[in-house]
């Protein structure tokens, strides 16, 4: 036979975190440079970096379909992702795959 103690009464913890969040403010377009994201192709298979005006590129050895992937952030907030493929074909850049926005937070 097993004895039994009765235990205080207690209330259950609460199953999220109840604290009130503050709402996202939504910037306008013009305030975020958001990053496009795509695979390229180089001019001689290597893994170079394309010396465009306007833009800020990173570019790693990490890609499924070509050379190399390229992220690029544009300095105008005026250009888009149409301006970017126009100037990497330009320089003999070849793009493969959609061209993925990724927006800076």
């Amino acid at each position: 036979m097993t004895y039994h103690v009765p235990r205080p009464a207690t209330a259950p913890m609460p199953l999220f975190n109840t604290a009130p969040v503050a709402p996202r403010v939504a910037r306008p377009d013009s305030a975020l440079f958001g990053a496009f994201v795509l695979e390229i192709t180089t001019p001689d298979s290597t893994l170079t970096v394309p010396a465009l005006d306007g833009w800020q590129l990173r570019v790693w050895p990490v890609a499924r379909l070509g050379d190399a992937t390229l992220e690029a952030r544009p300095v105008d907030a005026h250009q888009n992702a149409a301006d970017l493929v126009h100037a990497l074909h330009a320089h003999g850049y070849g793009t493969l795959g959609p061209v993925r926005t990724r927006r800076a937070c």
